[in-house]
């Protein structure tokens, strides 16, 4: 049986790492890249179809080709997140995303979903004892007919 001590630490982890996810959507969605991009490690991997990308810098990349793009309206709905902590500092999780997408700004007069995903994620907390993401894949379900691929994928990481 867990002590009260081991309840409250499981309980600070798994708050913690609900937020992470609730971050990632609201700061993607609003622009804030250099707040996102502190929510993953240093080495962090992240994936989204064959687009791939390792560490801050490549991530950065990929945030920043997207808002370069110019305006974009976006909402990403996360739920179901399953966490199995392996152990103080590191975590796993799933969780599924639903997204909402418009090249252009808002109000948008009507709304379909563009993207339903499964995040795959890794989790890390570092020595300052904030939980990041250590490693998130981003498996496409039901995806929009209109739907492309992931932004910011280029030829050189499709695979092809």
């Amino acid at each position: 049986m867990a002590t009260d001590s081991e309840r409250l630490a499981l309980l600070e982890t798994r708050l913690a790492l609900e937020e992470l996810n609730s971050n990632f959507c609201y700061f993607l969605d609003h622009g804030h890249i250099e707040k996102l991009l502190d929510l993953f490690t240093e080495n962090a991997e992240y994936s989204h179809g064959t687009r791939r990308s390792h560490g801050r810098e490549e991530i950065a990349k990929v945030f920043n080709r997207r808002t370069e793009a110019g305006p974009r309206t976006a909402r990403h709905l996360y739920s179901g997140l399953q966490i199995e902590i392996l152990s103080p500092t590191q975590a796993r999780g799933t969780s599924v995303c639903m997204t909402f997408a418009y090249d252009g700004v808002a109000p948008v007069a009507q709304a379909s979903p563009h993207l339903v995903a499964d995040f795959i994620d890794e989790y890390t907390c570092d020595a300052d004892g904030t939980w990041r993401i250590g490693k998130r894949h981003i498996e496409r379900i039901f995806v929009a007919e209109n739907n492309t691929g992931p932004v910011g994928q280029t030829p050189e990481n499709t695979g092809s």
